[in-house]
């Protein structure tokens, strides 16, 4: 590694554990807001409100912060996957991988068609 690289002050494990730990904040705000707001959307029925918001308010707010905090990651993950060539001592070891890239669509996915299918719109 070249001395002057900013990230030549990194070691492998460290650049790890920084990588996984931001990964596991944001994944840890995705499901934490869209369990809670699936709990208080569970109270509400269909024609009930809670504060002027009806399922359906609620559904499409969560799936676009959805939409959002997976862009959030894909973007972070992007980012450690091109800094991680510059860190990793190792060629077999990628941050981000295509396998990681596909779970956080699947899981993207999954949650907005629970939230669509809550409102009957699938």
């Amino acid at each position: 590694m070249d001395e002057t690289h900013p990230f030549s002050m990194i070691s492998f494990p460290e650049a790890c554990k920084l990588y996984e730990d931001g990964k596991h904040r944001r994944y840890d705000l995705l499901f934490a807001v869209n369990g809670g707001a699936f709990a208080i959307a569970k109270l509400i029925t269909p024609q009930a409100e809670l504060g002027g918001l009806r399922r359906p308010h609620i559904a499409a707010g969560m799936v676009l912060f959805t939409i959002l905090i997976v862009f959030d990651i894909f973007t972070f993950g992007d980012k450690w996957a091109s800094l991680g060539k510059r860190i990793v001592p190792v060629d077999d070891y990628e941050f981000f991988s295509r396998r990681g890239r596909i779970v956080l669509a699947a899981i993207g996915l999954l949650i907005c068609t629970g939230w669509l299918l809550s409102i009957g719109l699938l």
